[in-house]
This record gives structure tokens, sequence and C-alpha cells, in this order.
């Protein structure tokens, strides 16, 4: 009953649609609301970065994408208000139905 995230992940299938995408002045980031799993989650932030540093996956100067969820400040902590994992898989389908969003 009481498993980890990775073993609780592994069993749960996340659709994921894209309901909404807002421009924001900062033409690198756009305001997005999705429904996951027949939940409505609205204000996720969409993020293209430049990356850096070289990794395992990205090397220094690519172009990578991410989603935030929305989460509050208490103090001078952030705590996420809500939370899936968000699989690679998952990026390329949002980021599929963001590009054919905006191009409507």
């Amino acid at each position: 009953m009481f498993n980890s995230k990775k073993e609780n992940t592994e069993k749960v299938k996340y659709d994921v649609t894209v309901d909404n995408v807002r421009k924001t002045k900062n033409d690198a980031i756009l305001m997005v609301d999705l429904t996951v799993n027949g939940v409505k989650i609205y204000s996720c932030i969409f993020k293209e970065v430049t990356v850096k540093k070289d990794g395992q996956k990205y090397k220094a100067g690519d172009t990578c994408y991410m989603l935030s969820l929305p989460s509050e400040k208490v103090g001078d902590k952030y705590f996420d208000r809500v939370w899936f994992p968000i699989s690679n898989a998952t990026l390329e389908s949002v980021t599929k139905q963001i590009e054919d969003k905006l191009a409507e």
C-alpha cells in the first residue's frame, strides 16, 4: 500500500492533455493549463532553456524544455501544490500539443 514514488509511478498511466496556452512577455516562457487523468491543473510554466554545462543527456548550448507545476511559497520555501511524474515521453507529448495549439 505505501510504496516509494518510483514504484507507484510504474503502475499509473498519466493521460496529459494541454487545454490552454498563454504567451508571456518573455518569449521563452509560456503559461499552460493541463488536464491530467481528468484533473485540471492551471498555470503550469513551460520554459525553453539553454543548457549551460555538459550533462548526461544534453551538451552545453543545447535547447531543452522544462514543465514546472504550480507551487506556493511559505516563508522562504516553495512547496508543490500538485505533483505527478513527468517522463521524457510526457514532456515530448506536451511540447507537441503546445506547438499545435500555437499554430492554430
